[in-house]
């Protein structure tokens, strides 16, 4: 039996052929450059990716927030250039009341998307929750250019977080003596 195990110790590595090792080292190159995952470098197709994904978003919708985490953890050590999975794990961080977080993991969807119009609101209220009124601003401005029909609700939700804004920084003004 020993000696079974050790012959098929000495398997021979097959040598890829000229394509396959052109292949490889591309990926392998655009991964040093940032421009590939280790999803792709790994040979994980996206509809796995996105399986998952979709796993982890039920879970966050029927607050499995822990779990959510641990596989949008996972996702992003996967392909951390996806700015769906920056955004998700960024809801999670807030519903968890970790702000901080959060504002971090949108900022970087915005940064991979910047037309991410659901991060913006959604760092805009942690900043008007934090009463940084002028960074609030900013991100629902964002968000509403970025629809100017008027059809994402996302938007229409900055627009209404826009006047309850307005209304929070002239009833501040009007209380404060003069």
């Amino acid at each position: 039996m020993t000696e079974t195990l050790q012959t098929s110790r000495h398997i021979p590595i097959i040598d890829p052929t000229p394509a396959r090792r052109k292949r490889l080292i591309d990926i392998f190159n655009k991964f040093l450059e940032d421009k590939a995952s280790i999803a792709e470098l790994k040979g994980i197709s996206k509809e796995k990716i996105y399986q998952l994904a979709d796993a982890g978003w039920i879970k966050f919708k029927h607050g499995r927030i822990d779990e959510a985490e641990q596989i949008y953890k996972a996702l992003l050590l996967l392909d951390h250039r996806n700015a769906y999975f920056h955004s998700v794990m960024a809801a999670v961080h807030q519903k968890k009341k970790r702000p901080v977080e959060a504002i971090l993991e949108y900022s970087r969807a915005i940064q991979i998307n910047t037309k991410d119009i659901s991060s913006f609101v959604n760092r805009g209220e942690i900043y008007l929750r934090h009463k940084n009124f002028k960074k609030a601003a900013e991100d629902f401005k964002n968000a509403i250019m970025l629809d100017m029909s008027g059809r994402n609700l996302w938007a229409n939700r900055a627009r209404s977080l826009v006047i309850a804004l307005k209304r929070l920084v002239d009833a501040t003004h009007l209380s404060k003596p003069a």
